[in-house]
């Protein structure tokens, strides 16, 4: 009679393991799943940084060129302030040409 208790306690045992085991596999189906998906967002993320890092290198070298343009004209203007006849009225026609270019 015993026997057949542990045969039967045996038995439970063992068709708890296998369930347990079937859900631990299921589990790690999906978390493979899951780990292919964060890989290729991650993939997407790294891919969208590294363009992000471009984007940002070719607007310091445009903020960089236009500061040296900018000094250049601030340099000509400062030149072109100090010359001598800076303050006398403009001929018609560099007026005419000034209010064209300049409007």
């Amino acid at each position: 009679m015993i026997w057949r208790w542990a045969a039967i306690g045996g038995a439970v045992a063992a068709a708890g393991l296998a369930v347990a085991l079937w859900w631990v596999e299921r589990d790690r189906g999906a978390l493979k799943a899951d780990l292919a998906t964060a890989r290729a967002s991650l993939a997407s993320a790294q891919a969208a940084l590294s363009q992000a890092e471009e984007a940002a290198r070719v607007h310091r070298a445009y903020l960089d060129q236009a500061e040296k343009e900018r000094a250049g004209f601030d340099k000509l203007r400062n030149e072109l302030i100090k010359m001598e006849g800076a303050d006398a009225p403009l001929s018609d026609y560099l007026r005419d040409a000034a209010g064209r270019l300049w409007p």
